[in-house]
């Protein structure tokens, strides 16, 4: 058994190993390290304003949705066919967790939106791992050091491929004083990786966080943040005598501090949602980069593969907790003097 056990794991690890071996033997080009940039890259301006590759890649993951939802359903039947059967299935499962949430009375309000959220993020985030994105965009020249050379594909300089730094020193002085480094702008980037759009997102969910909260509960709903209700009635309210009226109005002072507090959570949402998946989506990308940079090709494949499932959590997290925060606005919350 321990033989046995022992070659399932050697001849995987052995073949891993000469795979590696001949990659670095065999003349294959390196992987380009790209420089990696939190704030996302001008690739061009539109009347006047900056367009950002993340806000351009924010519109293609928009068109994708708008054109799969109306392939997708112009032809949709009573009885469903293998895909529109699996769609459902989908979208019923989905349905379920939101009302298994909000139960059958909101679940018809909540699920359009928080569904949309969920289809946004998670089209972003599997289309940033395609190789339409980071492969292409802009060549600007390097104002620093660490730009690398263009050979130009036309007479006009306008389309070229970026190259390797030379790497005998004689080169690489030459190609310094030419000035000739250049830097790649990528014409597309995952909007997810953009702290604008994520958010974006988080303030949106937010708001109708609130939204939701003033339409089951009335202005009552605002209560929570602006607690004044013991504090008036420690001097409004008869029969509570001396000692009452100072015990209520001490609790009133403590519904006031609790009220601050709902109101730093609300904008805390705001933080925790936005860099959640700013953060985990992000460091994804530079985590596939520097992998390929390092080990080129099959080695990333794994990694691939782990950063299609966080996308996918990220999606259903961002869209869970947007449920979660909307049945506790809908809450009814204790009355004091209960």
């Amino acid at each position: 058994m321990s033989k046995l056990l022992s070659r399932k794991v050697l001849v995987p690890t052995g073949l891993i190993v000469a795979g590696l071996v001949v990659l670095n033997l065999l003349p294959i080009p390196r992987v380009l390290l790209p420089e990696i940039r939190i704030a996302a890259e001008p690739v061009f301006e539109l009347f006047g304003f900056p367009i950002t590759n993340s806000l351009l890649a924010a519109w293609l993951t928009m068109i994708v949705l708008i054109v799969g939802s109306w392939a997708i359903t112009r032809k949709m039947s009573l009885v469903p066919g293998r895909w529109q059967g699996f769609l459902e299935l989908i979208i019923e499962s989905f349905y379920g967790l939101v009302e298994n949430a909000a139960g059958a009375k909101w679940a018809r309000k909540f699920f359009p939106i928080v569904m949309t959220i969920f289809l946004f993020v998670i089209v972003s985030n599997w289309m940033g791992l395609t190789p339409l994105f980071g492969s292409w965009g802009v060549l600007h020249p390097a104002e620093h050091e660490g730009g690398h050379p263009v050979q130009w594909l036309n007479d006009s300089h306008t389309i070229g491929l970026w190259m390797p730094t030379p790497t005998g020193e004689a080169e690489a002085a030459s190609h310094e004083k030419a000035g000739e480094g250049y830097i790649l702008v990528p014409m597309l980037r995952a909007a997810t990786t953009d702290l604008n759009i994520t958010l974006g997102l988080a303030f949106v969910s937010v708001l109708l966080t609130q939204y939701f909260g003033v339409r089951a509960l009335g202005p009552g709903y605002f209560g929570k943040f602006i607690a004044v209700g013991r504090i008036v009635k420690a001097f409004t309210r008869k029969g509570l005598g001396c000692g009452g009226r100072i015990a209520a109005f001490f609790m009133g002072i403590i519904d006031l501090f609790i009220g601050v507090v709902e109101s730093i959570s609300e904008i805390g949402k705001i933080v925790s949602f936005s860099f959640r998946l700013f953060g985990n989506i992000f460091a994804g990308e530079v985590l596939l980069v520097v992998m390929a940079f390092l080990i080129p090709y099959l080695v990333s494949l794994p990694f691939y593969g782990l950063e299609i499932f966080v996308g996918l959590v990220q999606a259903l997290v961002f869209m869970m907790l947007t449920v979660a925060f909307f049945v506790v606005a809908i809450s009814h919350h204790g009355e004091e003097e209960h």
